[in-house]
């Protein structure tokens, strides 16, 4: 029976010691996270262009904080460096890079600017990415597509008679509204080519032959004549365009996935795209038959035959446009609505916190904090072919310009070898060193 006492006598006192020594570690480990949570992550962002001026923030980026600064003293305490690839200089790279460093780019651009982002060989050095491609970590695919409400909306919706009563007019009405008039997708000779056969009118700066009014509905609209750029789905652009049948849709580079405001302006306008561009276009357009496709023809004679024939056929005509008259329906693509709820950016969102560098700083921020970063980004993170693909002409001419892109594009990949080689070595250079490892390759015919 004392045995017994002893006994619990003894246990309780181990149990008191062990809880004991569990409250005391307890509190070392809320003491240790407590002062670890009063460290922001650092987010910085490389990027000369922004040195005229000091950013210095804390963003709240859902339940994660972090500290976002372009104040290049801070490399040494930051987690991640943000990069806009469109401003990227081949000669500045924060090297010696620490094993800490997340590096992240943000560009959602074609690769027209900086060709040697395409390429696998400096995108392997990333571990975040945010374009165009469904395959980045924060992609962009539709991100000129304001809402699926402005498909469907009939706001700027004209009836098919309504389009075909213009006296001054032909029966087929094709816009062009182009300011980029030198692309790798040989867009302008396209659109020279496919005037012999029907009449185009084209606004802006690439084979202009008419101008933007100054005055819709009788208010001027500075926004129409002298900043179309930077309006793109301004009330009065879009009710201007919406009286045409076709507007012309071609984009400056092919690539997956690389859709613009080409594709998605018209069909918000109720007017049918005639489009060239990313080779995935039809996984993204609203219904099987949204839009008229370059690589349908042969040649631009031919799409322009189709064009006659189409224009004066009002039922084959608005079958094209079921997103405005399918009531019931108005987009079957599956595809399409799982993007437009999961997407985490899009323009036109005017939220706190809603602009594209919001949401990259955010998605980065978030990715530092939560995620194990031992994936890098490939070449389907930006997907751009180094042959330059353009749509085809009569005979199968090449378009004036397409030999020079191929030559940019083929720079670009001896770039991206270079500096695949300077990041590997982890040694700061410069742009003079860049650029006579360049010089050098290029003379020996060592690029390819």
């Amino acid at each position: 029976m004392r045995l017994g006492w002893r006994y619990c006598i003894a246990l309780a006192v181990l149990v008191a010691i062990w809880l004991a020594v569990v409250v005391k570690f307890s509190d070392k480990i809320i003491n240790h996270g407590n002062a670890k949570s009063s460290e922001l992550v650092e987010v910085l962002w490389w990027s000369r262009d922004m040195e005229t001026w000091k950013y210095d923030e804390v963003r709240h980026c859902g339940i994660n904080t972090c500290r976002i600064t372009n104040q290049r003293h801070r490399l040494p305490m930051s987690r991640a460096v943000l990069f806009y690839g469109s401003n990227i200089k081949t000669g500045d790279f924060p090297l010696p890079r620490g094993e800490h460093h997340v590096w992240a780019l943000l560009h959602e651009e074609s690769p027209r600017n900086t060709p040697f982002v395409a390429h696998e060989e400096f995108l392997r050095h990333f571990h975040f990415t945010s374009t165009f491609s469904r395959f980045s970590n924060l992609p962009l695919t539709t991100q000129y597509l304001p809402s699926g409400q402005a498909l469907t909306s009939k706001d700027y919706h004209v009836s098919f008679a309504a389009k075909s009563k213009w006296a001054f007019r032909p029966s087929v009405s094709v816009a062009f509204l182009q300011s980029d008039c030198d692309t790798m997708s040989g867009r302008e000779d396209y659109v020279k080519e496919l005037m012999k056969y029907v009449h185009v009118d084209s606004y802006g700066s690439c084979l202009r032959n008419k101008d933007l009014p100054e005055r819709q509905s009788f208010q001027r609209s500075a926004v129409l004549q002298n900043d179309y750029l930077n309006n793109l789905y301004s009330p009065e652009l879009l009710r201007f365009l919406s009286d045409y049948k076709f507007m012309i849709a071609i984009e400056n580079a092919a690539c997956p996935d690389y859709i613009t405001e080409k594709f998605w302006r018209p069909l918000v306008m109720g007017v049918i795209p005639i489009y060239f561009g990313s080779p995935t276009i039809k996984t993204w357009q609203p219904n099987k038959k949204s839009a008229i496709f370059v690589n349908d023809f042969p040649h631009p004679r031919a799409l322009a035959q189709y064009l006659v024939e189409l224009a004066d056929n009002q039922t084959e005509y608005d079958s094209y446009r079921q997103h405005k008259l399918n009531w019931r329906n108005p987009i079957s693509n599956k595809i399409l609505l799982h993007n437009l709820v999961t997407r985490q950016y899009h323009i036109g969102d005017s939220s706190p916190g809603g602009s594209l560098f919001d949401k990259f700083e955010c998605a980065v921020c978030n990715y530092v904090i939560n995620t194990a970063r031992n994936v890098r980004a490939n070449s389907r993170h930006y997907n751009c072919p180094v042959e330059p693909v353009y749509a085809h002409l009569e005979n199968r001419e090449m378009p004036q310009n397409v030999a020079d892109w191929r030559s940019m594009m083929e720079v670009g990949q001896c770039q991206a070898k270079i500096l695949d080689e300077f990041f590997q070595r982890n040694y700061s250079f410069h742009e003079a060193d860049f650029e006579a490892e360049l010089t050098r390759r290029m003379e020996r015919n060592q690029c390819k």
